[in-house]
């Protein structure tokens, strides 16, 4: 299928299409990307000057929200305790861009910035954040690709393609205002908020596309390697392994149930074979038979029943070519009716549905059917076929914790009883066997096994010889490919190329450090941390949430490490109810959150140290004591034990600290909130002021 990278490449499109395709892929029309956009270039175009404080905040907007509807910066905008010790030189920063935002006064403002650093007003240099606010006020003549390397992927791209002659020298205005010169000349009725928009999801199609390039050449090299390999065939997706981390509410498990979507797709006629194998999957050899002499009108010889479709996919499915007719006849024998006169068989297991003639066909018994009332019916709906807007899911879910074994997840023995009470005691697949077994049955597709919290569980127990296995270069139809005996069943067994295994790990439960070095070597590591992006622009109450969780994480990170910092899911749905328009839904959502996550999770942290968490809440710094989650309480030692206690003197007191009633009123009061990144600033003027 051609790409839309592959029909610029190919000349099929113009700039003009280009533009306008994106534009329709991603729906710029309805997207809250351009409402925000064009709202926020329109403030500031309408805004005299920016030197003084009822402007304080178009500037934070500006220069410390990490999504302001222009770019998102996740990590490169100054913090909190940054942005307002640097306020006034932003303020005329703001104000000169605002005069002339030309190359004069771009240079101007990077030496400001680097003055600003070597004085340590700034931590260090905000390049990128320099362009956005450039973009901001001149959308007209710079793009919203604010990182310099990735508009310049972009930009070069556009250059060779349509051929436009440009030198793209000089800094990152420069190049913007001869991109987008040239952009106008050959399309000059096109919008240019989409224009914008547009080379920025280009730039990500660019960055999709290299990626690819790069795993078919990883796949390739490792498929050349051996010159004993010649006759395999490439895959057409070097397997996958990965696993997202980072703390809690980061997102993790959400990013899993994301990623399950590339491997569900709706039934078509070309996918009824892997449709049939999700059914027959985790079916015995009993069930399988019952389904086929139900197709073979309840009668039928082993040939015949070895023969059928359902017969050879459950096969398939398990890896076996051999031996099929001996498969069949211990399974009708080991559920064949007591009263049969043809066979004579000891082992006899529930429910019996078969019986033998004398010329040696099996049949299904009509009267022990209703045994198997769940066959008949998956039998109707094999029959039918898959539905049109059925979905094939192509991937397994678990959840690993510490009493998780190699039985649940490659095989194990199983004690099973029939209704007699016979206890017989098979080998059975794990879950990770069953998706390598469908998977090697249906290799068009790719396949995934998705492990949450895989920190939690011993990977050594669970992978057991596996660990070797699903090295991306071991796979079946790879390299270095390798095969090993299964410990119980003592099959061969190779872990195929189109399973992927993504995993993720909470940092908070355990050391990214502390986790099983061979599992280190076999995966790569997403780390995702708190994206502030997410929460800019959202208010609820004179509450800024982004300014929240930033002061909240850093003074975690600097009591404890960034590993134990707090993530943006906890304040989704407050920012969620903020979009659907109810402020007070938002604020008790807000509540939920510090009392049911955040306080919880603190205390967790920090082992009920209530003097640690006070510092994070900022309790220590409130000058209204009523504005205080937690509360300190001093004693006089002498006025708790009297004169004679023996404890060290030098007017030594007892500390207690007090974590205020959930039902109190400071949990609904946003002050106290507000108070956490603003202790200083609590006046009903200066709140009303903020709410305003």
């Amino acid at each position: 299928m051609m790409t839309l990278v592959d029909s610029v490449e190919a000349g099929k499109l113009t700039i003009s299409e280009l533009i306008g395709t994106l534009a329709k892929d991603k729906d710029y029309a309805a997207s809250k990307w351009d409402q925000r956009y064009r709202e926020f270039t329109t403030l500031l175009q309408q805004t005299s000057t920016f030197t003084k404080p009822g402007t304080d905040d178009l500037v934070k907007r500006l220069w410390y929200e990490r999504g302001n509807g222009i770019a998102s910066i996740s990590q490169g905008v100054p913090s909190l305790a940054e942005y307002q010790q640097s306020l006034p030189l932003l303020r005329e920063l703001t104000e000169r861009i605002r005069q002339q935002p030309d190359v004069a006064t771009y240079q101007y403002v990077g030496d400001a910035l680097k003055q600003a650093k070597d004085t340590g007003l700034l931590k260090r240099m905000y390049w990128s954040l320099r362009n956005r606010v450039f973009a901001a006020f001149s959308p007209g003549t710079c793009t919203s690709t604010v990182d310099e390397n990735a508009f310049t992927k972009a930009a070069d791209f556009l250059n060779k393609k349509f051929h436009l002659g440009l030198a793209l020298n000089g800094n990152w205005l420069q190049k913007n205002h001869e991109l987008k010169q040239a952009i106008h000349a050959h399309s000059p009725n096109a919008d240019p908020y989409y224009v914008n928009m547009a080379i920025w999801h280009l730039y990500e199609l660019l960055r999709e596309r290299d990626n690819e390039q790069k795993q078919e050449r990883l796949s390739s090299i490792t498929l050349t390697t051996s010159s004993e390999l010649t006759e395999i065939k490439p895959l057409s997706h070097s397997p996958t392994n990965v696993i997202y981390f980072g703390p809690p509410g980061t997102g993790k498990t959400l990013t899993l149930q994301q990623r399950m979507k590339e491997y569900t797709s709706h039934a078509v006629p070309a996918d009824r074979d892997a449709w049939l194998d999700s059914r027959l999957e985790s079916l015995n050899w009993m069930q399988v038979i019952t389904l086929v002499l139900l197709d073979l009108c309840k009668r039928a010889k082993v040939r015949q029943i070895i023969e059928h479709t359902w017969f050879q996919r459950k096969a398939l499915l398990n890896g076996r070519n051999g031996n099929l007719s001996n498969t069949a006849w211990a399974a009708l024998q080991s559920y064949t009716v007591p009263e049969s006169l043809t066979v004579d068989y000891k082992n006899r297991r529930e429910p019996t549905v078969f019986n033998k003639t004398d010329n040696s066909e099996w049949l299904l018994v009509d009267s022990q059917l209703e045994q198997v009332e769940d066959l008949v019916e998956l039998y109707a709906e094999l029959k039918s076929g898959p539905k049109s807007a059925e979905s094939i899911q192509r991937f397994a879910v678990v959840t690993f914790h510490q009493s998780y074994g190699y039985e649940e997840f490659i095989e194990g023995i199983r004690a099973r009883s029939d209704e007699s009470g016979n206890i017989s005691y098979p080998i059975e697949p794990g879950i990770f066997m069953r998706l390598c077994q469908r998977a090697n049955a249906d290799p068009a597709h790719r396949y995934a096994i998705f492990i949450d919290e895989i920190n939690r569980g011993n990977i050594s127990k669970i992978f057991g010889e596996l660990i070797s296995l699903i090295e991306v270069d071991k796979r079946a139809g790879m390299s270095n490919a390798m095969s090993l005996q299964l410990s119980y069943s003592g099959d061969h067994f190779s872990v195929p190329g189109n399973v992927d295994i993504i995993g993720a790990m909470n940092t908070a439960d355990r050391s990214l450090a502390l986790m099983d070095t061979a599992l280190r070597r076999r995966f790569d590591f997403i780390e995702m941390m708190p994206d502030l992006s997410l929460l800019s622009g959202s208010k609820v109450k004179g509450i800024e949430l982004e300014s929240l969780l930033e002061k909240l994480n850093s003074r975690i990170e600097a009591l404890y490490d960034r590993e134990h910092t707090l993530g943006h899911a906890f304040f989704m749905p407050v920012k969620n109810a903020l979009d659907a328009g109810d402020e007070e839904a938002a604020f008790k959502q807000l509540k939920i959150a510090f009392q049911n996550k955040i306080i919880p999770l603190l205390q967790e942290y920090f082992f009920d140290d209530w003097n640690k968490i006070r510092l994070v809440l900022a309790d220590n710094q409130k000058q209204d004591d009523s504005l205080q989650f937690v509360i300190e309480k001093t004693d006089d030692l002498d006025t708790l034990f009297g004169n004679n206690h023996s404890l060290r003197r030098h007017d030594q007191q007892s500390t207690a600290y007090e974590l205020e009633a959930f039902d109190e009123e400071i949990w609904n009061m946003p002050q106290a909130y507000r108070a956490i990144y603003q202790p200083q600033q609590t006046t009903l003027d200066e709140q009303a002021l903020n709410h305003g």
